[in-house]
């Protein structure tokens, strides 16, 4: 009873918060998005006029030589328009279902040892402003939200440094919040390890090899796309923290109740 009502309000939570940060997605960051991809297509498309000429040749070339090559398969993206925006809003809620399942239970873990009830709609807010902080405010220090286009290091580097930090963030504010006496100092030597180690970066920045032009035009909407994608995801977060908060304890705290008085 106690993990069907856990992952049930995951589910209405996830969706809930994915359907709010898909509407504030759709009023600020998409504009954004699809102004930065009209840029990047300019820039390829110069590209591609030149590579025209050289693969030509090669094509030729195999040809006669009797080599062939099998077609990449094209990889599946969502046309522009309604399809889009509804894939991408399909994307965000499963993602706030994931997060939602982990906030739900980590504060009825939390108002279990407690032994008391503390799960409410304020107390949800600080969780889900210590999630934010964990999985977007302090990687965003070290590797801010890309535009499309953007010219990064390699995705295995990125993504390993964006789980030190998530996760120096976690035992960090853990730390913090819930150790007492000198141990409690040492939370924020790890909220400060991944930034000791440092982000990883390419030389020249997210727009080296455009056009000047281009560059420029990709420089002024990266500062707003940030801001954009912050205020997203901190919408995201605050209304997973405070829809986890209040349905815990509306209807998770029964089913713990009776979990921690059956024999």
């Amino acid at each position: 009873m106690l993990f069907r009502r856990i992952v049930l309000c995951a589910l209405l939570v996830g969706a809930l918060a994915g359907l709010l940060v898909s509407a504030v997605q759709h009023w600020q960051a998409i504009p954004l998005i699809a102004s930065a991809e009209v840029f990047e297509g300019a820039a390829e498309s110069t590209e591609e006029a030149a590579a025209l000429v050289t693969s030509a040749h090669e094509h030729d070339h195999d040809h006669a030589g009797g080599d062939t090559h099998a077609h990449d398969a094209e990889t599946w993206a969502p046309d522009e328009g309604t399809e889009r925006h509804v894939w991408t809003a399909v994307a965000n809620i499963l993602t706030a279902i994931g997060f939602g399942l982990v906030l739900v239970a980590a504060i009825t873990t939390w108002e279990h040892l407690r032994g008391r009830p503390l799960a409410s709609a304020g107390t949800g807010l600080a969780w889900g402003a210590a999630g934010w902080l964990c999985v977007f405010g302090l990687p965003t220090l070290g590797l801010p939200p890309e535009l499309p286009g953007s010219v990064a290091a390699p995705l295995g580097d990125r993504q390993a440094w964006w789980l030190l930090a998530a996760a120096s963030g976690a035992a960090g504010l853990a730390l913090l919040a819930f150790v007492r006496g000198p141990l409690r100092l040492a939370g924020l030597a790890v909220l400060v390890l991944p930034f000791a180690v440092g982000a990883p970066h390419l030389a020249g920045g997210p727009f080296a090899g455009y056009d000047l032009e281009i560059a420029r035009q990709m420089e002024a909407l990266a500062g707003p796309f940030a801001l954009a994608t912050t205020i997203a995801t901190a919408v995201q977060w605050l209304a997973l923290g405070g829809l986890s908060g209040w349905a815990v304890g509306k209807w998770v705290r029964p089913a713990l109740t009776d979990w921690t008085t059956t024999p």
